[in-house]
């Protein structure tokens, strides 16, 4: 009998495991800005494949800069690729193999209007969970401008659904192109350019600190597999795998809250000097700014990792200091395996301020669980899911639309949240003038084949 219920257990779990495409390649649409586009595309190794842009008038754009990742211990390599092109046109991204056509995606344009910006948002893409993959599809038909994958976006530490895996740079190689061999957001026609960071899932091992034996081989192969580390054109490198994301009126924070966190509660949860320069970058731009993180910022009333609960005396410090600057913010989390808006009092920063938790969009959930957030507004734990912020910057007010939508389109909440900061549009104004005035692409380029 014990046999029979072990054949049955490894039929159904051999049934769940993805399927890796083979009839098209895996492409990643980075920064994407008023000047240029970059991608990320996986093919076999020495595969002489060539790529170009086409628009709909016929131009023909070749690329500016070409970078390939390669391992010796792989089959396949990662091609890094940057295109200059005109925003206004449409484009599609071509891949040749001498003469034939192997591939062909639709561009994404990225953002339409500087005061608007309509984002996904997406953590915990647990790959050996394809029963959900279809959610994909309805993240597609929301028709996002970016699309942010905030952490656990590879399991590289996962050898199925429950069993665990022991990595190096030769198994975290391999998981992350499981990953980007299998998902169907990228195989979809309509490219979405996308911002990625990561958690401890992809980072390389379960509740990693600095600590983690390799972090710098998991930081290179994770700048392999995305496309945000060639364009220099409203994207501002920070510490580890984070940065400055601008566009148009808004500022996306990309902070790194593995490479720098420290074991002692006492310590560190993102580097004196990430914090640091946080900190500079919002008082230098009093713009509509989104902080984003792999786990949560608040969560001290739960066990689960979260800045404030693993280094709440930093945590304390980081909201005095934040108090300070006028710039408006709100954060944005994932890791949970469930959702949640949390809504702080005026008096907390001094304005109103949100945390938006999206989570998981595959992967386990706990819908039993029971805890008491403080904070809450509302909560989804009972269903994969995805969020869509639709940001508006208007009339002094930064308006976001929230929607939580799950695998079938259903909406599981929506929520108009406002921060209201006073002369937000003259600060803007200035912001615009400030920028039109900065010097694009300083690094000069090497056109490496």
């Amino acid at each position: 009998m014990k046999i029979y219920l072990l054949l049955i257990f490894v039929v159904f779990g051999c049934a769940k495991l993805p399927t890796k495409r083979t009839d098209k390649l895996s492409i990643i649409q980075g920064v994407t800005n008023s000047k240029e586009v970059e991608f990320s595309i996986v093919t076999p190794k020495s595969s002489s494949i060539r790529f170009e842009l086409r628009s709909a008038e016929g131009e023909i754009v070749q690329p500016d800069e070409v970078k390939i990742e390669t391992r010796n211990f792989s089959d396949f390599e990662v091609h890094k690729v940057v295109f200059l092109r005109d925003p206004l046109k449409e484009y599609n991204l071509y891949a040749f193999r001498g003469e034939q056509i192997v591939d062909q995606r639709l561009v994404g344009k990225g953002q339409k209007d500087p005061d608007r910006l309509r984002l996904a948002v997406a953590s915990c893409m647990n790959d050996f969970y394809p029963e959900h993959f279809k959610i994909w599809s309805a993240l597609a038909q929301k028709n996002p401008e970016y699309l942010l994958l905030i952490g656990d976006n590879v399991y590289a530490d996962k050898a199925s659904k429950v069993n665990p895996l022991e990595v190096d740079e030769e198994k975290l190689w391999q998981r992350y192109l499981d990953v980007r061999q299998t998902l169907p957001v990228f195989f979809q026609q309509k490219l979405i350019p996308i911002h990625a960071l990561w958690d401890d899932h992809d980072y390389g091992q379960n509740d990693a600190n600095r600590d983690y034996k390799y972090k710098d081989e998991s930081r290179k192969i994770f700048d392999a597999f995305y496309a945000q580390d060639l364009s220099d054109d409203d994207w501002t490198e920070g510490h580890g795998v984070g940065g400055l994301l601008s566009l148009g009126d808004f500022n996306l924070y990309f902070l790194d809250g593995r490479s720098f966190r420290s074991p002692e509660s006492e310590q560190s949860h993102l580097g004196l000097e990430q914090k640091a320069w946080l900190l500079a970058k919002l008082a230098e731009e009093p713009t509509p700014s989104l902080l984003i993180k792999g786990d949560q910022f608040f969560g001290g009333y739960h066990q689960f990792e979260s800045y404030e609960g693993n280094h709440p005396k930093e945590f304390v410090q980081l909201v005095s200091e934040l108090r300070g600057i006028p710039t408006p913010f709100v954060f944005l989390s994932g890791d949970r395996h469930m959702s949640e808006i949390m809504q702080f009092p005026r008096g907390l920063f001094g304005k109103p301020s949100f945390e938006i938790t999206a989570s998981p969009i595959h992967a386990s959930l706990f819908p039993d669980t029971v805890d008491s957030n403080p904070w809450r507004v509302v909560a989804e734990r009972k269903n994969v899911n995805f969020t869509v912020i639709d940001n508006v910057a208007r009339e002094n007010h930064w308006f976001l639309d929230v929607e939580n939508i799950g695998e079938d389109g259903k909406t599981h909440y929506r929520r108009e949240l406002a921060v209201f900061i006073k002369d937000l549009q003259n600060n803007l104004n200035e912001i615009r003038k400030k920028r039109q005035g900065r010097r694009r692409y300083k690094r000069v380029r090497s056109r490496r084949r």
